[in-house]
């Protein structure tokens, strides 16, 4: 049957000689995975390639078929235009990693409007952003562990200084386990929660910090995601902000 959604790139392999596998999310459908023929360019055509970015937001034709994990794309196009995402290299490696993130994190195949629309108004203010944009994928991390259920129940305060990533929240005393951060962490995860994008600018962290927080922020994620989560563009972005 054909349908017509829009979709988010989320991750692209390449497919026998002139082809693409793109694992998008939809609005129709949540995860989608399509087959894109002649995905590269052959002489004066540019191929269809060009669409799959991380990040883009895409109008897909699709044949989708019962039984089958891959969807046939008949047609392709830009839904949303970006502005700066795919011209700015701080962006375009944020968008990179976070829709690694995406990709690895969600797996339900089913229709999840309130999830897409945070995700298609989080790469929509990427896009627009013009300060800030260091902190854009920690609050972007700790959004998305809402939308993946796990999303603190509190903050710190001096009575509670210390992240118990297990519970998921702020604790007064160092717990009985290793599963917690130290409260100067605590503290700047915390900061991170309380702040929305269009305030991002308003974290001021360091380098370190800032490592020091995503380290944090991705235990919290294998703790409840599995152990074994790993996020290959991960080195990619901390060499930006170097």
């Amino acid at each position: 049957m054909l349908y017509k959604s829009k979709a988010i790139v989320l991750h692209t392999v390449r497919y026998k000689d002139n082809s693409l596998i793109a694992y998008c999310y939809s609005e129709l459908f949540g995860r989608i995975s399509f087959v894109v023929n002649s995905a590269y360019s052959s002489g004066k055509s540019p191929g269809k390639a060009v669409y799959f970015q991380p990040f883009s937001i895409l109008d897909v034709v699709f044949y989708r078929n019962t039984g089958s994990d891959l969807c046939r794309l008949k047609e392709v196009s830009i839904a949303i235009g970006q502005s700066s995402i795919s011209f700015d290299h701080t962006k375009r490696t944020i968008a990179l990693f976070l829709s690694e993130v995406i990709y690895r994190t969600v797996r339900e195949e089913e229709p999840n409007p309130t999830f897409y629309n945070f995700l298609e108004n989080s790469v929509h203010l990427l896009d627009i952003m013009q300060s800030g944009v260091a902190n854009f994928h920690l609050i972007f991390l700790m959004q998305h562990s809402r939308q993946l259920g796990f999303f603190p129940s509190n903050l710190w305060s001096a009575a509670n200084k210390y992240f118990d990533y297990r519970s998921g929240s702020f604790i007064p005393h160092i717990p009985q386990h290793n599963f917690y951060l130290e409260s100067d962490v605590s503290k700047m995860i915390s900061q991170v929660i309380s702040t929305p994008f269009y305030n991002a600018e308003e974290l001021s962290f360091g380098h370190n910090q800032r490592q020091q927080i995503i380290s944090g922020i991705l235990q919290y994620y294998k703790f409840h995601l599995g152990s074994n989560l790993e996020f290959t563009s991960l080195t990619v972005l901390t060499q930006l902000f170097d």
